[in-house]
């Protein structure tokens, strides 16, 4: 009697929602940045198409590969996934979905979700929606203060998503500005109107 076969390891694969119409989506392989094809080592396919994306040439697996209508990998390394991010925007996708180990699907949702783009496929959590910068109103929450901690953390995954896929410095630090400004807690606007409604009763009193 054989030995049963281990079950092969689940496809981490990203791929454009479907659509209910024509949206303009570009589903060609090698369709991809041209900074992309400067940072990595490529192999080709058989029609010359970039397919396999190498970080150097002693890497035996490719940190993630072009198959047109997705891109997977194998790994969940955060600077592979905001490569194919990159990638999915260039192509028009929007709306994606996510499939494979929890890891890999909890990366893409996070940093999918910092970038605007609707993720299905993957179920966050707390934490998963405050590393992803989603406000507390979309997240059906109360708005807590975080800590610095928390900031910093969050600070530094935005730095990785926005020097991975923009090049330009100024632009750069205009997002990582952006960025700063969403994860500062708000002022307690019902404090504000408080005492906003206290000056005009002390100003009205003076003035009768």
């Amino acid at each position: 009697m054989s030995a049963a076969r281990p079950k092969p390891d689940p496809v981490n694969r990203v791929s454009p929602r479907p659509a209910t119409r024509a949206d303009g989506r570009s589903l060609d392989k090698g369709d991809v940045p041209t900074q992309l094809l400067d940072r990595y080592l490529i192999e080709r396919d058989r029609q010359g198409r970039p397919e396999r994306y190498y970080r150097d040439h002693k890497a035996a697996d490719a940190m993630f590969r072009d198959h047109g209508r997705a891109l997977s990998s194998q790994q969940a390394y955060p600077d592979a996934v905001a490569s194919m991010l990159r990638i999915a925007q260039h192509r028009g996708w929007s709306g994606i979905k996510v499939s494979g180990d929890e890891a890999f699907r909890r990366e893409v949702w996070v940093q999918g979700r910092s970038l605007g783009l609707e993720v299905a496929g993957y179920k966050p959590t707390e934490r998963d929606r405050q590393a992803a910068n989603e406000p507390a109103e979309r997240a059906g929450r109360r708005a807590v203060e975080p800590t610095r901690e928390e900031v910093k953390r969050r600070l530094d995954m935005a730095a990785v998503v926005v020097r991975t896929l923009i090049s330009d410095p100024a632009a750069q630090a205009r997002l990582l500005q952006q960025a700063w400004a969403r994860v500062r807690p708000e002022p307690d606007k019902s404090r504000n109107l408080e005492t906003r409604g206290a000056r005009q009763r002390a100003e009205r009193t003076r003035q009768r």
